[in-house]
């Protein structure tokens, strides 16, 4: 088991140019909270031991609803699996992490997240619109058994006017096929520009949290106590 962080969230980016664009804004921003990698379905990562920090998970996802262009950042309200539940993100951080994107300039989309188990394409993102998810990812949900609260932000990398291939799910085996080198074109020039997006958005929503835990505490420091008198 991983040593627990001292802070009040984790971030975990899947792959690692994602990975690499959180450690830039959070270190831009100088922002002490720590970010792994925890790779697609969280494959490089083990829970640390508790008590756990917020969990965020922040990097890029496929869009579902055809109005939800490239480009677009999403923010979780809930995330389920396939098959499972709809598990409800944490209040507070939701809030946060749309009060950051609105801080970056974006208007975020606020639903459900699908956690999938492969890249969802075709019509199979019909069929998840129709069950009212907006965005899908491989990892969220997977933290659920955690216990930890969860929030996610990501922003949309594919979509049903511009998809690519369920193969990139393993990447460096796609780009080595030539019928997924345009594909690999694409995202070689839009995949990194999107991760800063998600990550600058994240950073923005930590700063967002930790000024209205401040202020909250300063609150609480300055509220004179009321003191209970004894009847005589």
């Amino acid at each position: 088991m991983a040593e627990a962080p001292t802070r009040g969230a984790l971030v975990l980016a899947p792959m690692g140019l994602e990975w690499r664009a959180v450690r830039r804004a959070l270190a831009a921003a100088g922002n002490p909270a720590p970010a792994v990698r925890c790779g697609i379905s969280l494959s490089r990562w083990e829970p640390p031991s508790p008590p756990l920090p917020a969990l965020i998970t922040c990097g890029l996802a496929g869009g579902l609803r055809p109005d939800l262009r490239p480009g677009t950042v999403v923010v979780a309200e809930s995330v389920a699996f396939e098959d499972g539940d709809p598990v409800a993100c944490d209040p507070g951080w939701v809030a946060a992490l749309v009060a950051g994107a609105r801080a970056c300039g974006e208007e975020p989309v606020v639903g459900p997240m699908l956690t999938a188990r492969r890249l969802v394409v075709g019509d199979a993102r019909r069929s998840w619109v129709e069950k009212g998810f907006v965005a899908a990812e491989m990892e969220t949900a997977l933290l659920a058994s955690t216990g930890a609260p969860l929030a996610s932000l990501r922003v949309i990398i594919d979509a049903p006017a511009a998809e690519v291939s369920e193969h990139w799910v393993s990447p460096r085996r796609a780009a080595l096929d030539p019928r997924r080198w345009r594909e690999a074109a694409w995202l070689a020039t839009q995949a990194p520009g999107y991760a800063r997006l998600a990550a600058r958005c994240l950073a923005a929503g930590l700063a967002q949290r930790s000024s209205a835990s401040g202020e909250a505490a300063t609150t609480r420091a300055t509220t004179p106590s009321r003191e209970t008198s004894t009847p005589r």
